[in-house]
């Protein structure tokens, strides 16, 4: 059964996938998330795929597994201060690079142990919880040589990332076209030779944090979500945030930026409504191994 105008929701039994069933087991903890927020007063947005299918599918997009949502700075701090104790009471864990250093992601996520799921998106495959990831947003300049240096730094961290847990950052398997392709196996090639800070990924993740954190969020104007899929391409003016408005999403309702029709055509482009032929949907990268 198909949700109605978010108004109705299958519910997990026989005869739901595998990918249904993670999706309703992420679709719960985005509630708490969002409830949690809207509790402590903290700015949160859906972003990426979770927003285009908010819009265009008014729920999960129907081949996608994952959700993403943003916070500002300021917010996401607070939220890594506070979230953790009071979230750990309805059965949910907050994990972050602040948390645990064997953490090997710039972002931070909310677990559920309802799901385990094997997540293949890199090319070393890990046992880990149903989640979603929180995304900080930070400041990003607006003069050109400003733009030029922060890009040049934040490039160099991704690199670095890279060099330091190759196999656990990048999928190696998915096609990016010729060009891209090519200049995955020279990345890899040095990868592998030039490693300036060794296997402490921990380390360099805490250095990326610091020089995101060079421009402060609002100071400059605009806002640049680093840890996306697309990089450089999801930065933003930050006023196409706001206060944002509320989408529906399933059975619920979830805040979007207040302007998000600016933000899905920076990220995927002005034909964002129109859904991609089969042959370039991305195939989801968990495999659920058991649940409660």
């Amino acid at each position: 059964m198909v949700a109605e105008e978010g108004a109705k929701i299958e519910v997990a039994g026989e005869g739901v996938s595998d990918l249904r069933k993670l999706q309703l087991v992420e679709l719960s903890i985005m509630k708490a998330f969002a409830a949690f927020c809207e509790q402590e007063g903290l700015r949160y947005y859906m972003i990426g795929g979770t927003l285009l299918g908010a819009v265009r599918h008014k729920g999960f997009i129907p081949w996608d597994d994952d959700v993403d949502l943003c916070m500002p700075r300021p917010d996401y701090e607070r939220f890594l201060e506070l979230a953790p104790g009071a979230l750990a009471g309805a059965g949910f864990t907050v994990e972050s690079l602040y948390s645990d250093d064997a953490y090997r992601h710039g972002m931070a996520k909310v677990t559920s142990p309802k799901m385990r799921i094997v997540n293949r998106a890199a090319n070393a495959d890990r046992v880990e919880d149903a989640w979603i990831d929180v995304i900080p947003m930070d400041g990003f300049p607006s003069s050109a040589p400003a733009i030029a240096a922060h890009k040049a730094r934040l490039m160099f961290w991704k690199v670095m990332d890279a060099t330091a847990d190759f196999d656990y950052v990048v999928d190696t398997n998915r096609d990016r076209g010729l060009a891209g392709n090519v200049a995955l196996k020279c990345l890899q090639g040095f990868c592998r030779v030039v490693r300036p800070y060794g296997s402490d990924y921990h380390k360099v993740l805490l250095k990326t944090e610091q020089a995101l954190k060079r421009y402060p969020y609002q100071a400059g104007g605009r806002t640049i979500n680093l840890h996306a899929a697309r990089g450089f391409t999801e930065i933003f003016d930050v006023d196409w945030f706001g206060d944002g408005v509320p989408l529906p999403f399933e059975d619920a309702e979830f805040t979007a930026p207040g302007n998000w029709e600016a933000v899905l055509t920076t990220i995927y482009g002005p034909d964002y409504m129109t859904p991609p032929p089969e042959s370039e949907r991305n195939v989801h990268n968990s495999e659920v191994l058991a649940e409660e």
